[in-house]
């Protein structure tokens, strides 16, 4: 078929007036000339612009080779939808339970290998955190951090309270001539970063071997992570379950009212438990205990939320599935330690 254009100027159907065309396929040629070039464009051809778009095609040329409609691109495969509980339970649950068991079985059977868990498990989330925390354009100092976190642990747990403020003294200055002599272009927000860290991860972590230091410790661990992980398992219940008035839609909009009141209600639960049957204290110091640590447990929550919200990340790692990563299992843990060991300090009945 003739372009209209080209009827108009007296053109033949090979767009040069008086030369015999030769059609092949629906496309029209002059003899001799390579089938390639009926594509070509430019005065006085009849092919379409094959850039163009095809709505401003004739519809004689849309369809008929000159124009191959692009296919709109596919969809990226949408992710698992887990439906309310938002994540792989069965490996949630599977996971929960061999880190759990581990930890529990080395406070009870062996406190000091307790140390090498919470080590491992130290060196893990300041891993985690330096990477998250680089994608805002800075670098945490990992070499100093992250050797400081260690060091704190172990001067903890072998020289107390004294030993950790002198190790974490140690480890700021560190970190800031490490910092100095790296000669980064951005040297004060690097070295704010990674005393965050220090502080964030190392500092809390060191608050929970302090509790290990004292007569019965290992029961104080018990007792603080038995309550942090009611407070998480009764969040989670009530608030898949029913769940329907978010505390913070902006920072993390599942966590809902409904879902705190579970929190305190299992958590005052086992701490009445814990003060009745583990520890010779009254039981209204285990209510304290239990409504207490889920409200700072929920604080660390929205804590991390809002760092990853920060960072545009879900989780913080991939380690552990269905939880994320390791910063993701110890960010209600890690801000409620201090609390925790202040309570323990002045409720009766805990540390003697």
């Amino acid at each position: 078929m003739v372009g209209a254009g080209a009827a108009a100027r007296g053109e033949t159907a090979s767009g040069a007036a008086g030369v015999p065309a030769v059609r092949t396929g629906s496309t029209a040629h002059p003899p001799g000339a390579d089938s390639s070039d009926a594509a070509s464009t430019g005065p006085g051809s009849t092919d379409p612009d094959p850039g163009a778009p095809a709505a401003d095609l004739p519809e004689s040329a849309y369809g008929h080779g000159f124009v191959t409609p692009i296919a709109a691109p596919e969809a990226p495969p949408a992710g698992k939808d887990y439906g309310r509980a938002g994540r792989n339970l069965p490996a949630a649950i599977g996971v929960g339970v061999l880190l759990g068991g581990g930890v529990f079985a080395s406070l009870l059977f062996y406190p000091p290998s307790f140390l090498i868990i919470a080590l491992a498990g130290i060196l893990a989330a300041m891993w985690e955190l330096a990477n998250a925390l680089s994608r805002s354009g800075s670098v945490v100092a990992r070499v100093p951090t992250i050797t400081a976190a260690s060091c704190m642990l172990l001067a903890t747990y072998l020289g107390g309270r004294e030993a950790l403020w002198v190790t974490f003294t140690v480890g700021a200055g560190a970190i800031l001539l490490f910092t100095l002599f790296e000669r980064r272009p951005n040297p004060v927000k690097d070295v704010c970063l990674s005393l965050f860290a220090l502080t964030y991860v190392g500092l809390m972590a060191a608050f929970v071997v302090h509790m290990l230091t004292f007569e019965q410790g290992n029961l104080l661990v018990i007792c603080f992570l038995s309550l942090v992980v009611a407070s998480d398992v009764g969040g989670y219940a009530f608030g898949v379950l029913w769940g329907k008035h978010p505390i913070a839609p902006r920072i993390s909009p599942k966590k809902s009212w409904e879902g705190y009141a579970g929190s305190a209600i299992i958590a005052t639960a086992v701490g009445m438990c814990m003060a009745g049957f583990v520890f010779d204290a009254p039981l209204w110091t285990g209510a304290v205990l239990g409504f207490v640590i889920p409200a700072f447990a929920t604080l660390g929550d929205f804590s991390e939320s809002m760092i990853k919200r920060d960072l545009d990340l879900k989780d913080m790692g991939t380690l552990l599935p269905g939880h994320g990563g390791v910063m993701d299992r110890l960010d209600s843990i890690l801000p409620t330690a201090p609390i925790a060991l202040i309570l323990f300090s002045f409720l009766p009945g805990y540390i003697t």
